[in-house]
């Protein structure tokens, strides 16, 4: 599957709320998310579509194999 990447700069305030969700997600998730999973949570639910199959951190795979 081809992947782009997308270059997003945040102010500090909006970083911060991104961490504080990180840490809330957490306590459901078993582990801290990545920001960028935070935000791929967040555009899915904007645009109402489920991308929990093709939208994985693969870094994570890489690291759990």
């Amino acid at each position: 599957m081809e992947r782009s990447q997308l270059n997003l700069r945040i102010s500090e305030q909006l970083g911060k709320l991104i961490d504080a969700k990180r840490i809330e997600l957490a306590k459901t998730m078993g582990s801290i998310p990545s920001r960028s999973d935070v935000l791929r949570l967040a555009l899915a639910q904007y645009l109402e579509v489920d991308l929990s199959a093709t939208e994985q951190d693969r870094r994570r795979g890489a690291q759990r194999n």
